[in-house]
């Protein structure tokens, strides 16, 4: 995303907030973390906004601009009167194949795009096993895909709202990496997680080729701590779970997970 596209989303954010100052339940499109990242350094934390993304660990959320009635409700309330606009615009919708063919979360996506849909309308894609996938979308893109999504790749598939479990997470799978670095420099942790070179993985942010927290990488000195999202072109992407135990012989304990 360029710095006009920022300049737009902000503006829209606050001209949001504005209307919900009149006493509007206002929300954005779906957000990509970086996304997110931004318009929360800008807005700060606020009592009028609440991010939700239809499960606890959607990584793409909706802000939801709060009028001021419902930032004075106790907890319940506000969970009550939002209710009817989460169930209009947060809508896990069940996308399931012929169980003859294996589909893959590309395969979802790709069919989905390929109508002509905007990724901003989508929410998480959650691939629950080789022939489902759960989507989160509102009304009109339920509507929308009940006509038109009919194949993915090439299987015949349906389409039905269903109901989540309290405990669901997305259904994601990590590979658990263990290792030691001499420092939590970037481009230390660049080549722990890549297995890769320090001079590789140093190269890889002259490339432009590596995401801190969901914006381009341009320092490899740059220090990381726990909770940190890396991706790394090519070699995926990944997770810091902690960082910071030294080893007897002084190095750095660094614990991450890869996406699957």
């Amino acid at each position: 995303m360029n710095a006009q596209n920022d300049e737009r989303l902000v503006a829209r954010a606050f001209e949001l907030l504005e209307r919900a100052g009149h006493g509007e339940v206002t929300w954005t499109p779906f957000l990509t973390p970086r996304e997110q990242l931004l318009l929360t350094r800008v807005m700060g934390a606020r009592e009028e906004v609440l991010w939700d993304g239809g499960y606890a660990a959607a990584e793409r959320r909706r802000l939801f601009f709060l009028p001021p009635y419902l930032c004075e409700a106790d907890e319940d309330t506000r969970a009550a009167c939002l209710a009817p606009y989460r169930d209009e615009v947060l809508i896990p919708l069940e996308i399931a194949g012929s169980g003859f063919r294996t589909l893959s979360h590309r395969d979802f996506l790709g069919a989905i795009l390929s109508l002509g849909v905007e990724r901003d309308a989508l929410g998480d894609l959650c691939v629950s096993d080789a022939h489902r996938a759960i989507l989160f979308c509102d009304s009109v893109m339920h509507r929308f895909l009940s006509e038109q999504l009919t194949r993915v790749a090439n299987d015949a598939v349906k389409l039905r709202i269903i109901s989540l479990p309290p405990d669901f997470d997305g259904g994601r799978h990590f590979r658990p990496i263990a290792d030691t670095v001499a420092s939590p420099r970037a481009d230390s942790v660049v080549a722990a997680l890549a297995n890769l070179s320090r001079e590789r993985a140093q190269a890889l942010f002259r490339e432009g080729l590596v995401e801190i927290d969901y914006e381009p990488a341009e320092k490899p000195d740059k220090l990381l701590e726990a909770g940190t999202v890396i991706v790394i072109r090519g070699k995926g992407k990944f997770i810091l779970r902690s960082l910071g135990d030294l080893t007897k012989k002084g190095r750095v304990r660094l614990v991450a997970d890869q996406y699957l």
